[in-house]
């Protein structure tokens, strides 16, 4: 650990940075001891982790106060540890390929979308630094090795 690297963190990632269960300690962590190292995010996986509280505060899962902290935690990540990274997806070339990628691999827009960010923007920018994906998503993470990207499963795996 310490080396310059670029990591890619999905929707999962994100979730388990806001909000403390399994796989929550090993992101934080690892983000710890990655000093000199970028995280990335998509906008999408920003919402859909904001998503995934919203439903758990909806469902009682938690708290009013637990719900509005957790949002701040997340966005605190962003921009002061996480960059967000997007394509143009109003581009109908682009969401041809997201569209494309998710209907091969089986994957819903989001995670498609992720694939073509990753693909067109964070290789394109990073070749050397071989960017990885973090998350959790068994599907995800199974096309964006077909896809030939480095992937950290955080909850099965140990990390890179």
């Amino acid at each position: 650990m310490g080396s310059q690297r670029v990591y890619y963190l999905d929707a999962s990632a994100l979730f388990k940075l806001a909000v403390k269960e399994s796989g929550s300690e090993a992101i934080e962590k690892y983000m710890s001891a990655e000093p000199a190292s970028t995280f990335y995010a998509t906008s999408f996986c920003f919402a859909e982790a904001l998503g995934a509280l919203k439903s758990i505060y909806s469902h009682k899962g938690i708290d009013q106060e637990t719900y509005f902290k957790a949002g701040d935690i997340l966005r605190g990540y962003i921009g002061d540890r996480i960059e967000l990274a997007d394509m143009d997806i109003s581009d109908s070339e682009i969401f041809w390929e997201v569209e494309k990628t998710a209907k091969r691999y089986g994957l819903d827009i989001v995670d498609a979308y992720q694939i073509i960010t990753i693909k067109k923007d964070l290789f394109s920018r990073f070749q050397e630094a071989q960017p990885i994906l973090v998350t959790a998503d068994s599907g995800l993470a199974e096309a964006a090795r077909k896809e030939g990207f480095r992937v950290w499963d955080y909850l099965n795996e140990q990390a890179p």
